[in-house]
């Protein structure tokens, strides 16, 4: 028995190993740029993720990234930026290209902003902050508009989605925008009935075979530290990855 003792105590000690290299990983770009944010605590959320690991990119610099190919390297884009830059046609056929073909796309807050005047995003994104009154569809929708430090409760419209799974409505201190235009396509998750914001906080949006996940959340840490958003937010990566893998065999 005394001869086995060491191959016991190897695979005790081995076997945590393997186990972790076992677990799913999803590996994401995470792109910023063009608005102020709590980069830190940001990040933080991310780093106590044990199955994501991600990479940065920086708009206007990085933006030939998000192009055909990048699905080689990156399961998921999550766009956190305000992309209020100069964009080439040729960056924008090739972000679009890039979604329609599967890569899975996560809009988190200010990013709702980006792209002004390129009608297409809307579409991508399945929502849109407009910074001016614009017609869509033969009916016009009034600029949206924001207040920061706005207590907001927030209900959640589908308890069975696998994103808001296990959340339970909660309480969140964030900046609101309202008049944010959604798309009547998208599915509406999160909502509030706050007077400062759009009824819908949350939706899952499809372009092509990339599955979309976009939040009007999430301004500032103190919106970082609030559980439920955590849970949402690592929950919306894994969905929009398995949903967007599902798309591709379907397709």
């Amino acid at each position: 028995m005394k001869t086995l003792l060491p191959f016991v105590l190897f695979f005790a000690a081995v076997f945590p190993l393997f186990a972790e290299e076992a677990k799913p990983v999803y590996n994401i770009l995470i792109v910023t740029g063009g608005h102020d944010f709590d980069v830190p605590e940001f990040y933080q959320m991310f780093d106590e993720m044990s199955d994501v690991r991600y990479d940065k990119a920086e708009l206007p610099k990085d933006m030939d990234l998000l192009a055909p190919g990048l699905e080689k390297k990156y399961d998921l884009v999550l766009t956190y930026d305000m992309n209020t830059f100069s964009v080439s046609d040729k960056q924008k056929e090739n972000f679009a290209a890039l979604i329609k073909s599967g890569m899975p796309l996560f809009v988190m807050h200010h990013s709702l902003g980006g792209y002004q005047g390129w009608s297409l995003y809307r579409e991508i994104a399945g929502g849109h902050y407009l910074q001016k009154p614009l017609e869509i569809d033969g009916t016009t929708y009034p600029a949206s508009d924001y207040k920061h430090d706005v207590d907001m409760n927030v209900s959640v419209a589908d308890k069975d989605h696998p994103i808001t799974q296990g959340v339970k409505d909660f309480a969140i201190h964030d900046e609101a925008y309202k008049n944010v235009y959604v798309r009547k396509e998208s599915h509406v998750l999160l909502t509030t009935d706050h007077p400062d914001s759009t009824v819908a906080l949350a939706w899952t949006n499809r372009y092509g075979k990339g599955a979309v996940f976009a939040t009007a959340l999430g301004h500032d840490k103190q919106a970082y530290v609030v559980p439920e958003l955590r849970k949402i937010l690592h929950q919306g990566i894994k969905w929009c990855i398995e949903e967007s893998r599902k798309n591709k065999v379907d397709k």
